[in-house]
């Protein structure tokens, strides 16, 4: 008998990211029409179909497992934390716009710090996951551009993925600058 062979690390990722996806869009079901948000104004007759919400998902997905292998590798620390941390800084960006008039496209956001990730990590997997996150955002900038004209939002989201992409830059330095100590 074979001994059983481990999921790994992009199959880990990859049933996390699916699950994620899946759990999404049944939410995205269950809680029905959604209104579109153009700018700061809640659209009264646009909403936003379920597999669009849902396809934010997959990258969200990824990120988390990828949050999980480095908490398991390196530990209750800077390093093993960096990405959590950053998940968390975005969904408090995420929650602010509920308090402030703020357009932001949470696709916007979160495929833009996905990518810069993606681009500078250069984990296993790395050319695949490139590829999906461009096209999330891709769909993500048609339906905001084209079918709901709402560029703030986008634009906005985008800003904001790099400023949360700039905060992990800078736990990984300061994981560095310990670390040396």
């Amino acid at each position: 008998m074979k001994p059983k062979r481990p999921l790994g690390k992009q199959g880990f990722a990859l049933a996390v990211a699916t699950v994620t996806t899946a759990l999404s869009y049944l939410i995205a079901e269950a809680v029905g029409p959604i209104p579109v948000v153009i700018g700061v104004v809640r659209s009264p007759t646009i909403v936003a179909p379920a597999w669009y919400l849902a396809s934010i998902a997959f990258p969200f997905g990824l990120l988390v497992a990828e949050a999980l292998i480095d908490f398991r590798e390196k530990g209750f620390n800077v390093r093993g934390l960096t990405i959590s941390f950053v998940l968390l800084f975005m969904a408090l960006i995420t929650c602010a716009r509920y308090l402030f008039p703020l357009p932001l496209s949470g696709h916007g956001l979160v495929v833009t710090f996905f990518l810069l990730h993606e681009l500078q990590q250069r984990r296993e997997g790395r050319n695949w996951k490139l590829a999906v996150g461009s096209l999330v955002l891709v769909q993500a900038a048609v339906m905001k551009l084209i079918f709901w004209r709402d560029p703030a939002s986008l634009l906005v989201g985008v800003g904001f993925g790099t400023i949360s992409w700039s905060v992990e830059q800078l736990l990984i330095i300061a994981g560095s600058v310990r670390r040396k100590k």
